[in-house]
Parts: structure tokens; C-alpha cells; sequence
């Protein structure tokens, strides 16, 4: 978990798009030493991934290396690999399940969570801007103990506008900036930005579960235009977001963070 020590209000709004409806996907994953929730979330996975076939999108698998850190969190590295290891020509804005259920299988005898859904896809007419990027500086990659300050500091390539969201798990996020104390603002090209970038403002690790180490995943979404986000942070719902904007427009980071005792 990270805390800013002021209350934090989170303003959003969506981006206009053409899209195309794809309805009745179904999608299913094996309860094999995971959670029904975990299992849930992968068969959802499954039945967004064949949305995108029928949608026709193409998928170009970008190589990233797995996050160490992530071994024992089979969920967040889901939730890392969506985010950082797929780039496509098309993405789902949106979904609803439509069904939700446990299913035996008759030729196994393994139970299956099994999901349908409708789903709402939208396909790119542009691609990845190399020029349009961030370089996030100052995460320390072995981690923080419990109640220590966070600093980093972002330097960007070109003009633009940054989010920063932080997963503490599959449900529990927050959109650290922009925030009530921290406005939001249009980035200088080059210029090195210092997180908080308020004087008074501190971020802190703070652990919220009693295991020995807690993971963070920290997203940073840099675009070339202000395009506020509003609505419930979860991970499918910033998912849905970035999805939303064109690849030419924005810039993706990933980070790994561990919260220690």
C-alpha cells in the first residue's frame, strides 16, 4: 500500500472511440492449486483474449522478463504480464460477465471457473511512438520497509501529461497523481521531475496484510494529451482506460515494487 499524507480526490472522463461488440465469449480456467477468484480472473482473461480473435486483432508478444519478485504472486504476474508483455493492434474497452459459474468437467472430473462475457473491442489505427517516452528513476528494486518514504523522479522524452497508478492487488488501487494536493500538469520535455512534486507531501510503503512481503505493481501512463481518468480505480477498469487511448499516444511503464516488514 502507499499513502499520501492528504486525502487524495481522483478526477476522470473517457475518450470518444470506434468500437465493435463481440457477445456470448466464454472463457474457462482449471482450479488447480489457486483460489476460485484467481481463477475467475484468468478464465475472464481467456474469454477477452478470444474476444480479440474474433475481433481480428493481432498480437505481437514483446519480450520482458519475468519479475522475480512476482513468483509467489501467480495474480499480480497476471496482472504484470497484461499490462507490459502483449502489444496489440486492438484491445477490450470494456466487458460484462454475463455468466459466472463452477463447471466439472466430464472428461477430466477437474473443476473449471467459467465465465461469459460480452465485450466491447477497439481496434488501433496507430502504433507504438518511440520517441514519445518515459525514464522512471529512483524505485528501488530490493524493495522498502514498512513505513519508509518513497522518492523517484521521472524524466520524459517529450511534453505530456502523467498518471501513476498503484495495484496493492487484483482490487485495491489508487491513482497517486494527479491528486488533491498534486495538480495536474503538462510535463516539460527533459526536464526531470521530482516525486512529490509538493513540498509537505510524502508517499509511504505501508504494508496492509500480515504477509512477509507485500507487492506493489506501479503503473505510470504518460500521454501526449490530458486524458483524465474517472471512475472506480481496479485493475480492470485502468486496464479499460488505457486501452482506450491510441498506442501513438501514450507510454506505458511497469514497475515492481515489495513492501517489506
Amino acid at each position: 500500500m502507499i499513502r499520501v499524507v492528504f486525502c487524495i480526490i481522483c478526477l476522470f472522463a473517457f475518450q470518444r472511440f470506434y468500437s465493435q461488440e463481440i457477445r456470448g465469449v466464454e472463457g474457462r480456467w482449471q482450479l488447480t492449486n489457486i483460489t476460485r477468484e484467481e481463477a475467475r480472473e484468468k478464465a475472464i482473461e481467456e474469454a477477452k483474449k478470444e474476444a480479440l480473435r474474433r475481433a481480428g486483432v493481432e498480437e505481437r508478444i514483446r519480450a520482458t522478463e519475468t519479475v522475480s519478485t512476482f513468483e509467489a504472486n501467480d495474480l499480480f504476474q497476471q496482472m504484470y504480464n497484461a499490462f507490459s508483455s502483449v502489444e496489440m493492434s486492438g484491445a477490450v474497452i470494456s466487458f460484462e460477465v454475463v455468466r459466472d459459474d463452477l463447471e466439472r468437467s466430464k472428461i477430466d472430473g477437474q473443476w473449471y471457473a467459467t465465465v461469459t462475457i460480452n465485450a466491447t473491442v477497439k481496434k488501433y489505427t496507430t502504433t507504438t511512438d518511440p520517441e514519445f517516452k518515459i525514464d522512471v528513476r529512483g524505485l528501488r528494486s530490493n524493495g522498502y520497509r514498512n513505513g519508509e518514504v518513497i522518492t523517484f523522479s521521472v524524466i520524459p522524452n517529450k511534453n505530456g501529461f502523467m498518471k501513476i497508478f498503484v495495484f496493492e492487488n487484483s482490487r485495491d488501487a489508487t491513482l497517486l497523481f494527479p491528486n488533491d494536493f498534486e495538480k495536474n500538469r503538462k510535463l516539460k520535455a527533459k526536464e526531470t521531475i521530482n516525486f512529490p512534486t509538493v513540498h509537505g507531501i510524502e508517499y509511504y510503503a505501508l504494508k496492509t496484510t500480515a504477509d512477509r512481503l507485500e507487492h506493489n505493481l506501479w503503473v505510470f501512463v504518460y500521454t501526449k494529451s490530458d486524458i483524465p481518468y474517472y471512475g472506480a480505480v481496479t485493475y480492470h477498469h485502468v486496464i479499460s482506460w488505457i486501452n482506450n487511448i491510441e498506442p501513438s499516444e501514450r507510454d506505458v511503464i511497469i514497475e515492481p515494487l515489495l513492501i517489506t516488514e
